[in-house]
């Protein structure tokens, strides 16, 4: 019986052995490598940075910027933009009109630029009793009607510190109540600006003198004493012209279809051309009494900054 008891044991542990041998070993998880593949997962994941990258070429990449938006641009697309923003303005409504041709007519004053300048007076009429027929002639020479009183002048740059003011410009100083109409069109580079201004009259006597002309706020050259180098011959000037003769004289002047045409060079904002235009009517009511009528012309051009 021990025998048999002996051999079933060892029968046994045989079979136990043989099945040990046969099991397969279970798997041991190695902690460092699954955190470090984790990582990488993790890495491939994320997005690129906001800096500079390089490509697979090796060049650098510029960085995108996102703006206010929510859009991204490059660097050269904000250089861009900013060569944009510097282009002129064209002015589209009636104050931009005149802010625009005032600041241009001012910068010319302010350079005391060289230009050639033209005034006429063509379309004239004289209707004179007898003691102007015998001043008709000085009357229209003062007032620059005709072809022989045409003035004609060349201003060069800086001459303006050593010469009477006579040929130069004013400052100009139209509002939006001395325009009826404005217009801008652009041709290349150059803006031409158009402008209506409103008529006007002068009166002046012995005893009284008044005047209102918006023309004379648009930078031609006029005043108020006896020059004949005077764009605009207001009443008041031509009495200071006569009135050593016509003492008693009653002088009414008026104008109307005036009308300003600058040629602008939008880059530099500098004066290319000036056309001031309007027809012009004066009463002088004195012994035989008359009236002298025609159309005014000032030309500026060949400004030299």
């Amino acid at each position: 019986m021990k025998k048999l008891l002996a051999l079933l044991l060892a029968a046994a542990m045989l079979l136990s052995f043989a099945a040990c041998g046969e099991k397969e070993p279970d798997p041991v998880t190695d902690e460092s490598t699954t955190l470090a593949d984790e990582t990488l997962d993790a890495n491939a994941t994320e997005a690129p940075s906001a800096d500079a990258t390089e490509s697979a070429t090796g060049e650098t990449e510029p960085a995108s910027v996102e703006d206010a938006t929510g859009e991204e641009s490059t660097a050269a697309d904000e250089s861009t933009s900013a060569e944009e923003t510097t282009a002129p303005v064209m002015p589209v409504s009636k104050d931009e009109i005149i802010s625009y041709y005032n600041t241009a007519v001012n910068k010319a004053v302010a350079a005391k630029v060289g230009f050639n300048k033209v005034r006429y007076v063509d379309n004239e009429q004289l209707n004179a009793g007898f003691l102007l027929k015998t001043f008709g002639d000085i009357l229209y020479q003062f007032m620059g009607i005709g072809a022989e009183n045409k003035y004609t002048m060349d201003v060069t740059k800086g001459q303006w510190e050593s010469d009477l003011p006579h040929q130069y410009l004013r400052k100009s100083t139209l509002t939006a109540a001395d325009v009826t109409n404005a217009t801008c069109t652009a041709n290349g580079t150059q803006y031409t600006i158009v402008m209506d201004v409103k008529g006007g009259k002068s009166y002046a006597d012995k005893n009284s003198k008044s005047n209102s002309s918006p023309i004379d706020k648009c930078g031609i050259c006029v005043g108020d004493a006896d020059k004949s180098y005077y764009d605009h011959k207001t009443a008041i000037v031509i009495y200071d012209a006569i009135d050593d003769v016509l003492g008693g004289a009653k002088i009414s002047e008026s104008y109307n279809n005036a009308k300003v045409k600058a040629v602008i060079d939008s880059t530099t904002g500098h004066l290319v051309s000036l056309t001031v235009e309007y027809n012009i009517s004066v009463v002088i009511d004195a012994a035989g009494g008359g009236n002298a009528t025609g159309s005014s012309h000032v030309i500026y051009k060949n400004f030299k900054y």
